[in-house]
């Protein structure tokens, strides 16, 4: 009896802990994407030293890295000749009802 009590606490409180290990990781994973098309589509920006409409094409073939992610590419207005890589994705963790958009933010370095 004491050993299926024992059972019963450890698998309620083992899930408990895998359910919440599961969500993490799904947290880190969407990170790890947002930061994955964020840096390439900085990369291909500076890469091709200009931004305009064939630029912008091959910047969205990378957005196949991450669906969910919202990508805006926007000239700095402080600093004339740079843009900023803004890409939002959304944080769910689902265990305790949080649900929010997280937002990763890039500067170039200047363009001619």
């Amino acid at each position: 009896m004491k050993g299926a009590f024992e059972t019963a606490l450890v698998m309620l409180f083992g899930m408990m802990f895998m359910v919440m290990g599961m969500d993490y990781m799904k947290v880190v994973m969407m990170n790890n994407q947002a930061r994955l098309l964020a840096e390439s589509s900085l990369a291909i920006l500076e890469n091709q030293n200009r931004y305009d409409a064939a630029v912008q094409v091959l910047i969205d073939h990378t957005k196949d890295t991450c669906t969910s992610c919202i990508l805006l590419i926007e000239p700095h207005l402080d600093h004339p000749g740079r843009y900023r890589v803004i890409v939002n994705y959304p944080i769910e963790l689902k265990h305790i009802r949080y649900h929010t958009m997280a937002k990763l933010e890039l500067l170039s370095r200047p363009l001619s």
